[in-house]
């Protein structure tokens, strides 16, 4: 996200709260100060535009302007029309596709868990908190594997299914001893593929892959749902800045938590915090949201305990930290299957082959591949065909 997508452009545009400000330009308050917390979980239909701080009496064009810029376009659509405002018909029809979209992706995921070894993260087990007629959109879903044999079952039955190709492999190698981890990003047609994003599935064998410089792969999943969607929104701080999205998945799970645990609900959260590494990210992503949006009570203690937690976790974070892994992304050479449900790496001179069921890739830690490179690794993934 560049930094005009939610700060204060020349043409004096608001900031929402994923955005970069100026010293001398402070953000819009949200319409409940963040000083004064709720005392029950608050998640209306207005949350939103406090997320995305919209100022009061903005023109509705605006905040959708605002929106589309931070990626919820169809969220507040969604809540604008359950607020009973009309909606002219290219974005009704918009909502329509996006609802559609999003109902046609749950039930892959459900299919995808019923079939294989998966866990779906996030996504669908968020959206069920979300009120009524609110609708949290997603570009994909994200499934975690048991193993290996559990994790190409679910891409090739994509394939099968819906046509799904893959638009990367990536393989994460373990530095000092480990399991070696693997991911997949498989893409499809939308319903209107000219327009819209691919519909999308990330299929992987580790629930939290790390940053690669000094947060571990944690593989397993959470057993508790919410929790785990918890701490996998954190997660995203080492792919990119918190968005409005984020944002609001923290408001709903924080409600949720908060009805669950009741005072348990400190202990609760900073355990898995500390064991998964993610202090430092979840007390920005509450930070962040308490900053737009009123939290229960009880989510100040939660911040105030992760804050200790988070100086300890970053001062642990090194390159040499125990289960640490390389990220190296596959360059796809054919689509020859290797005829087993595994991916195996095999060196040769000059780099290494990952053989697995939709093909064989070089390793690479860069996009720019010399030619030179390219054609030994073509003529050893014609080799180990033959054998």
């Amino acid at each position: 996200m560049t930094a005009a997508a939610g700060g204060h452009s020349p043409a004096g545009r608001p900031a929402g709260p994923a955005g970069e400000l100026r010293p001398d330009q402070p953000p819009i308050p949200p319409t409940r100060p963040a000083s004064e917390p709720a005392s029950e979980p608050v998640l209306g239909l207005d949350v939103l535009d406090a997320l995305l701080g919209v100022p009061p009496g903005y023109p509705p064009w605006r905040a959708a302007e605002m929106a589309r810029r931070q990626r919820v376009l169809a969220t507040w659509l969604s809540a604008a029309e359950a607020r009973g405002m009309p909606l002219r018909p290219a974005a009704a029809e918009h909502l329509a596709r996006v609802r559609r979209r999003m109902a046609d992706l749950y039930a892959v995921a459900d299919q995808l868990a019923a079939a294989h070894r998966v866990t779906v993260l996030k996504g669908m087990r968020i959206a069920a908190h979300l009120p009524a007629g609110l609708l949290r959109e997603s570009g994909d879903v994200d499934l975690v594997a048991a193993d290996q044999a559990s994790l190409w079952g679910c891409v090739l039955d994509l394939r099968d299914r819906y046509g799904a190709v893959p638009q990367g492999v990536s393989v994460l190698q373990p530095l000092a001893g480990g399991r070696l981890h693997l991911g997949v990003s498989m893409k499809w047609p939308a319903e209107e593929p000219y327009l819209d994003k691919p519909m999308g599935a990330d299929v992987t064998t580790c629930a939290f892959s790390g940053d690669f410089r000094g947060v571990p792969v944690r593989a397993e999943p959470l057993a508790d749902t919410d929790l785990c969607s918890l701490f996998a929104i954190a997660e995203e701080r080492f792919q990119r800045k918190f968005r409005a999205k984020d944002l609001l998945d923290l408001v709903a799970l924080a409600g949720v938590l908060d009805r669950r645990f009741g005072p348990d609900l400190v202990e609760r959260v900073t355990e898995p915090a500390l064991a998964l590494c993610l202090a430092p990210e979840l007390r920005q992503l509450v930070d962040k949201a308490a900053d737009w949006a009123p939290l229960p009570a009880r989510w100040a203690d939660v911040q105030a305990a992760l804050e200790p937690l988070a100086v300890a976790e970053r001062a642990q974070r090194g390159p040499g930290r125990a289960g640490m892994h390389r990220l190296r992304f596959g360059f796809p050479l054919d689509d020859r299957p290797n005829g087993v449900l595994a991916a195996d790496v095999h060196p040769f001179d000059g780099g290494e082959l990952v053989r697995t069921p939709l093909g064989s890739c070089l390793l690479v830690d860069d996009p720019v591949i010399p030619a030179e490179l390219h054609e030994r690794a073509v003529a050893e993934a014609d080799r180990l065909a033959t054998q």
